[in-house]
């Protein structure tokens, strides 16, 4: 399968996977990780739009997040779990395991 973009070419020579495995991508950018995984996922097509894709699961993370929440991450956690954001568990659980702290003022 490949598909062009311009002056960028990604060819994918077929494979297989195991039942219940999962496959990470790590990679220098402009090498095709994304495109691999939006063809996998049917986001775009290939070049030959005739080309049989079997029917994965796939987890994409688009790489630009555009905020739904207007705020802080304060304010924001605030909504979602309300009181717990001020208990001791979630200070010593979550803030202060992950040192989150600092950006509890940031804007989301």
């Amino acid at each position: 399968m490949t598909k062009t973009f311009r002056m960028f070419k990604l060819s994918v020579q077929p494979g297989s996977f195991k039942p219940s495995e999962i496959i990470m991508m790590f990679g220098q950018n402009g090498t095709g990780k994304t495109t691999l995984i939006k063809l996998l996922a049917g986001i775009i097509k290939p070049d030959n739009e005739y080309i049989e894709i079997p029917k994965l699961t796939i987890s994409y993370k688009p790489q630009s997040v555009v905020p739904k929440f207007v705020g802080t991450v304060n304010e924001l956690l605030t909504t979602k779990i309300h009181e717990s954001l001020d208990s001791s568990i979630f200070r010593s659980e979550v803030l202060n395991p992950l040192n989150i702290g600092s950006l509890l003022d940031n804007k989301v």
